[in-house]
């Protein structure tokens, strides 16, 4: 529904520009046309477009005293990109593969492509993220193909910015007889400029994220736990002392080092049956045990917890403790009388039913954190990881986490973007470069040959194939959204 909201919301305000616009222009309004004199914004319908060439003399001064280099910037990026067409295709075919396969699947496999939605796959929290990195990326693409074809003495009309829908990106407009008359090699390095862009600017990203905890070594530290940076509104029937500032160090016997330890652990709580503490025979045998309802129905529900020792054969190895008491004495985590020694039994909390079944996945988790007590939940893990949003940096001074949480999150939008812009453009498909890309490839292929209809077959069959790729997994991809 908000998906829909927000959808609903963009319409009315492009329908309502776009008539609002063409009523001004209709009437002749002189506020309107010394408007449109400083901000030169043309307003189609669902398209919002700004064009300027005041940059066009600066960039052109620029590729005059590069132009050696950028030739052979361009040649490799060139090389790099064809290099990279056949395997782009077999990704797609695999990711559309799979896609219909996550049709008929409850658990669904992880796709390497898939469309991001806002209200539907994309959080509210990321949408700052996700408009940010579409316009870099894009900049940085279309100012690829600007200085490409300024290195073979094309000059621009004009670049700008513009607003599809909500989908902001970056344009360039050359003048298109100008580029045809290039030889096919010279109008490849132009088409394929902005693909080896976004795979550059892809590769900076991986790299400054492998090494942003180096330099933010003086400030933060990682490696040891994550910070706990935001918590959610809670709709968790389980219990909780979560506080903003947290360092958690383990859930269970699970050690959380990063973010990527959490979800593993929060996972493999999930997934494993329940574990229990060693607690020493002695200490038990002091304790009564508890009837049939086991802490139900009495005075000590609200501060008690159900245990009972394997094997589970009857209600007499049942005992209603304290669960702090419990985690406190316990000499180790165990499951199923494993990891206790001698004279020690394996204390398990019941919690879903008077058979120890967790039909419904509710759990007893430990949760450590550095310099506090450790918080004692009881509910699903999934209501942990949906509720509590976490960082792998832990402030060593009064700088907080949530600068190195921005970038770090930043970074990784921007090495899946730019990297998953520079796939898709690079097939060949319509409206995108590797249509242009297919065109001069093919023109490459039949040089010196005087058969137009190979030309025109070969050009034609790579369309097509390429085209049908991105469009058969655009409509699976949105299946599986909607139908999951």
């Amino acid at each position: 529904m908000e998906a829909v909201f927000i959808l609903e919301a963009v319409l009315l305000g492009h329908v309502i520009c776009f008539f609002l616009d063409r009523y001004l222009k209709g009437i002749h309004s002189p506020k309107y046309a010394i408007f449109l004199k400083i901000l030169p914004v043309q307003i189609e319908f669902l398209n919002v477009k700004w064009a300027t060439s005041v940059f066009n003399k600066t960039l052109n001064s620029w590729v005059v005293q590069k132009l050696w280099f950028l030739h052979k910037w361009y040649n490799l990026g060139t090389v790099v990109t064809l290099l990279i067409c056949i395997p782009s295709m077999i990704l797609l075919t695999s990711t559309a593969l799979t896609s219909f396969q996550n049709l008929f699947q409850t658990i669904q496999e992880e796709t390497a492509l898939q469309p991001v939605l806002p209200g539907i796959n994309l959080p509210k929290s990321d949408y700052c993220y996700y408009f940010i990195t579409l316009l870099l990326c894009t900049v940085v693409h279309e100012v690829g193909h600007a200085i490409a074809a300024l290195c073979e003495q094309v000059p621009l009309i004009n670049m700008g910015f513009m607003l599809w829908l909500i989908i902001p990106a970056a344009f360039v407009e050359l003048p298109t007889n100008c580029v045809h008359v290039l030889s096919p090699w010279k109008q490849l390095k132009i088409y394929c400029a902005g693909v080896w862009h976004n795979i550059i600017l892809s590769t900076i990203a991986l790299l400054m994220l492998f090494f942003l905890p180096y330099v933010l070594m003086p400030f933060f530290e990682t490696g040891d736990g994550v910070y706990i940076v935001d918590l959610n509104q809670y709709l968790t029937k389980g219990l909780h002392d979560f506080q903003v500032g947290n360092q958690i160090t383990h859930l269970n016997n699970c050690r959380v080092t990063d973010e990527q330890s959490w979800n593993q652990c929060l996972s493999d709580i999930l997934r494993d049956s329940s574990f229990g503490f060693c607690l020493d025979d002695s200490y038990l045998s002091d304790k009564m045990n508890g009837d049939a309802l086991c802490c139900n129905d009495s005075a000590l529900s609200n501060s008690h917890l159900c245990f009972f020792t394997l094997p589970m054969s009857s209600s007499n190895n049942r005992y209603c403790l304290r669960a702090r008491q419990v985690t406190n004495l316990s000499y180790g985590w165990c499951h199923e009388h494993n990891g206790c020694s001698v004279k020690q039994s394996c204390l398990v909390p019941l919690l879903s039913n008077e058979n120890g079944n967790e039909t419904d996945s509710t759990k007893f988790i430990e949760i450590k954190r550095h310099g506090e007590n450790p918080i004692l939940f009881i509910g699903q893990p999934q209501e942990i990881y949906s509720s509590v949003y976490i960082s792998n940096y832990t402030p060593r001074t009064i700088l907080g986490p949530i600068f190195a949480h921005r970038i770090e999150y930043l970074l990784r939008y921007l090495i899946s973007f730019s990297a998953g812009l520079a796939m898709l453009n690079v097939v060949p498909c319509v409206y995108m470069d590797g249509q242009h890309i297919a065109n001069a490839v093919s023109e490459i292929i039949t040089n010196g040959r005087h058969n137009v209809l190979l030309k025109i077959f070969i050009k034609n069959v790579l369309i097509f194939v390429g085209t049908l790729l991105v469009v058969v997994n655009i409509l699976l991809g949105l299946l599986v959204l909607i139908i999951k």
